[in-house]
């Protein structure tokens, strides 16, 4: 057993310098009281800075979601759902972050309280001070690696489902008017009025494009529109089907006025909102047997390979970044400023936008899926130990 000094002196076990063994169990994590205390005061900073991001990510998809359910009629329980399946995935973002404000935030508190110095003046080193941390973080990098490679993808799969559910049963709420938008393949539509009371679309134009017919499209104006309940079946009124030749003029013989005219938008619909689960909704296990059978098939799957690196460098930010904290909360605590804490905030909006340029530079230039991935980690990992070897 590790021998301490009586309770409120001291959290440093007192160690004998001739003992290994007792100098071995001073590295063995939360044995020592001193861990446990670091522990304790991880745990408040953490969970609020984890709920915090959470709120933060989430808050610009929930106006989207209130503004779609009071502006636009679509069932609120449905869309509060969607954002329920989306929160697991800013949960998996916000855990690195929610780690980086922790390590901040309790190094900073204890510099400005002189607890580090405390510390420091009875033998303990920096980087032994700094361990706790780290190995708080290894935790989490692994648990986030498990809600990132698990619980994400069936959540996002579970919320594009709901989606295109919503979308199937009544798209007319989720169209704008005075704007084109394009259904599927073959159709292009323009609505100058939509009259979401009675489900209606006034002044329909649609440039419908033909297989036969390689020059132009054929147009399609109709006075007004409606769509037959659960069933992707629109129907035309008052209208006119104008067919062009080859230079582009209207082929007045080919002309169609029609009372009413019924388009099935099923397949197009289905084409459009494939039902496939995207690779980033898979596993990891799942992921590399994709891969790997597109790869046999002679296919460029080279974004997989990065999205698939991406599935364990992402997680593994959470211990990068925690590095990265550390020492630069220890140098600016005592002075009773919280400059340690805004420097690291920086360091994760440049850890962002570097991981965004070494993917774009890895699909340009092709570099190693797992280099274009992990750059970024091995870039502020060397940085983060760096600056940690120069805290002593």
């Amino acid at each position: 057993m590790v021998k301490t000094q009586p309770r409120g002196q001291s959290l440093v076990p007192e160690l004998p310098r001739d003992d290994r063994w007792e100098r071995l169990l001073w590295w063995v994590p939360f044995l020592s009281r001193m861990d446990r205390y670091f522990f304790r005061e991880m745990i408040l900073p953490f969970l609020t800075g984890l709920s915090f991001f959470v709120v933060v990510l989430t808050g610009h998809y929930l106006y989207q979601v209130i503004n779609l359910i009071i502006n636009r009629g679509l069932p609120a329980k449905e869309m509060l759902l969607i954002l329920i399946y989306l929160i697991p995935e800013a949960s998996a973002l916000a855990i690195p972050i929610g780690m980086i404000l922790c390590t901040s935030v309790v190094l900073n508190r204890l510099g400005r309280e002189m607890e580090l110095m405390a510390l420091r003046a009875c033998g303990v080193s920096v980087q032994r001070m700094v361990y706790p941390f780290l190995v708080v973080a290894s935790f989490v990098t692994v648990g986030d690696f498990y809600l990132n490679d698990r619980i994400v993808p069936e959540a996002n799969y579970r919320a594009d489902n709901l989606i295109h559910k919503i979308l199937f049963a009544n798209p007319t709420p989720l169209l704008e008017q005075d704007k084109f938008f394009k259904v599927g393949d073959s159709f292009y539509f323009y609505v100058r009025e939509v009259d979401r009371a009675t489900n209606r679309l006034r002044g329909v134009l649609i440039v419908r494009r033909d297989p036969r017919r390689w020059e132009f499209p054929e147009m399609i104006a109709a006075q007004w529109a409606e769509k037959k309940p659960h069933a992707n079946l629109w129907t035309l009124h008052d209208g006119v089907v104008h067919a062009f030749d080859r230079s582009g003029r209207t082929v007045y013989h080919t002309e169609k006025p029609f009372k009413t005219m019924t388009l099935n938008l099923d397949e197009d619909i289905e084409k459009f909102w494939s039902q496939e689960r995207q690779i980033t909704q898979l596993p990891t296990r799942e992921m590399k047997e994709r891969i790997e059978f597109f790869d046999k098939a002679g296919l460029d799957t080279y974004s997989w390979k990065i999205d698939y690196h991406f599935k364990f460098a992402i997680p593994a930010a959470t211990l990068i970044m925690s590095l990265w904290a550390a020492p630069l909360a220890l140098r600016y605590a005592p002075r009773g400023s919280f400059a340690g804490l805004f420097i690291a905030i920086l360091g994760v909006f440049l850890y962002q936008g570097a991981i965004a340029w070494a993917r774009a530079f890895g699909e340009k230039f092709r570099i190693d899926p797992f280099l274009a991935a992990w750059s970024t980690n091995i870039f502020f990992g060397i940085m983060g130990a760096w600056l940690l070897w120069r805290e002593r």
